[in-house]
């Protein structure tokens, strides 16, 4: 990851770099958390904005093949603050994380894309994804596994 100096609103954005070579993919967040390999094609991150009281995790996954960002989830909400802890790799397919809640997040990737309802309200105030009917991974509380 590196980050790019504010954009006339601010923003800052960071670019995606694999094996030192800057993929020219533009992303929200600026502190990398972590970064997995999966399948020898995908790259897992895990990226923080760093706003102090407005802290925001992005989680990207990033096809090294077509040089893009083929899904991607973000959680936060204004007024929150927490960084990213206690991250495990439970399975080949699945991580637990800690961030904002008290028990956490499960991140399940799929052998496959899938398709699902283009967006879900049951988590629509803390995850926010893009409109889409194809998911590479879910995301859900802890407490809902």
């Amino acid at each position: 990851m590196k980050p790019l100096p504010p954009d006339k609103n601010g923003i800052v954005y960071s670019q995606i770099e694999v094996n030192g070579v800057n993929s020219l993919v533009l992303v929200d967040g600026t502190i990398l958390e972590e970064a997995f390999c999966w399948q020898d094609r995908y790259i897992l991150l895990f990226v923080i904005n760093n706003l102090g009281f407005e802290e925001l995790l992005f989680i990207y996954l990033f096809d090294t093949k077509i040089n893009k960002i083929v899904d991607e989830a973000r959680i936060g909400n204004l007024y929150a603050y927490d960084f990213v802890s206690d991250l495990q790799v439970i399975s080949e397919d699945t991580i637990f994380f800690k961030f904002i809640t008290k028990y956490g997040w499960i991140l399940k990737l799929f052998d496959q894309p899938v398709r699902t309802f283009p967006f879900s309200f049951k988590h629509f105030f803390s995850i926010k994804r893009p409109f889409s009917s194809i998911r590479y991974f879910s995301v859900v509380p802890n407490n809902e596994r």
